[in-house]
């Protein structure tokens, strides 16, 4: 089996690695990236060819790592060139994921399916979980023989999407309102008292997780940004959702209508928090 990446930053090279240890061929090109991206790739010892379209035709699985803004672009270049199962592990809408998947079922000429991943937790962590979803996501059951933890959630592709943008809406806006409330007791010189009472009613790891919060943001605030975004444009599908099927359903019984009015008390306008953790991070970028 060969598996090949569409990207090699730090998700593709850590789990070439792992597939590497365990005897899998990896494939990738190196076209236009940095010094330091083809120095990390020859080191580990990856299959290295000229161009995408040759990674994606010969590769058994071809893994998406790059980011939430190319991932559909990807997904038409590469993904349908593939006789096997495109995997998207970008943080993108279930929106964007329901647009891959109609552009390969509307290609009755591949052999390839489209499988969302999504990654819970710090892929180098030995506790991290890719949740996968679509039809044929269950052949990729055959990656926890080589060391990873793949979670099938059904065949109903966008449910990975759903999951990480849950999960991300609570985990970014908390990394957010961290990474504030230390740089307000920075300037106070009470960043040590800072963790110290939080510590109290947090528990004795606070200190450790919120310093890697803050720390992650030096290198990740733009794909955090993105991601933000992408979670918005998720919360303004819902709502206009829900709204379009409150129109629709102005002609119905009464017992229809009070089921449709339990559905739609959750307000998605009203997402005052997940704007300022977008801000946030955009603000980052100037600083």
């Amino acid at each position: 089996m060969q598996i090949g990446f569409i990207g090699f930053g730090e998700v593709a090279s850590t789990i070439s690695k792992k597939l590497l240890d365990n005897n899998v061929d990896v494939i990738t090109s190196l076209k236009d990236r940095s010094k330091k991206t083809r120095k990390l790739a020859n080191d580990l010892g990856i299959n290295v060819v000229n161009n995408f379209e040759e990674v994606a035709l010969s590769s058994d699985i071809l893994i998406s790592a790059t980011s939430p803004y190319e991932s559909l672009e990807v997904s038409k270049k590469y993904g349908t060139l593939v006789d096997g199962i495109f995997l998207d592990l970008n943080n993108i809408s279930p929106k964007t994921t329901l647009e891959i998947e109609n552009n390969f079922k509307n290609q009755t000429d591949i052999n390839s399916s489209f499988v969302k991943g999504v990654i819970i937790g710090k892929i180098s962590s030995e506790k991290s979980v890719i949740y996968v979803s679509g039809q044929n996501s269950n052949k990729l059951s055959i990656l926890n023989t080589y060391g990873f933890n793949i979670n099938v959630l059904s065949h109903n592709v966008v449910d990975a999407s759903y999951i990480k943008m849950i999960r991300s809406i609570y985990t970014k806006s908390l990394t957010a309102i961290t990474y504030e409330a230390f740089k307000i007791s920075e300037s106070l010189s009470m960043s040590d008292e800072f963790f110290e009472v939080l510590s109290i009613t947090e528990g004795d790891n606070f200190e450790i997780q919120a310093k890697s919060r803050i720390n992650s943001l030096k290198n990740s605030h733009k794909r955090k940004y993105e991601e933000m975004s992408e979670i918005l444009n998720f919360l303004e599908d819902m709502q206009n959702s829900i709204n379009n099927e409150s129109s629709n359903n102005i002609k119905s019984s009464n017992d229809t209508k009070n089921h449709n009015n339990t559905r739609n008390s959750n307000n998605f306008k009203n997402y005052l928090m997940i704007e300022a953790t977008k801000n946030k991070f955009k603000e980052i970028d100037n600083i």
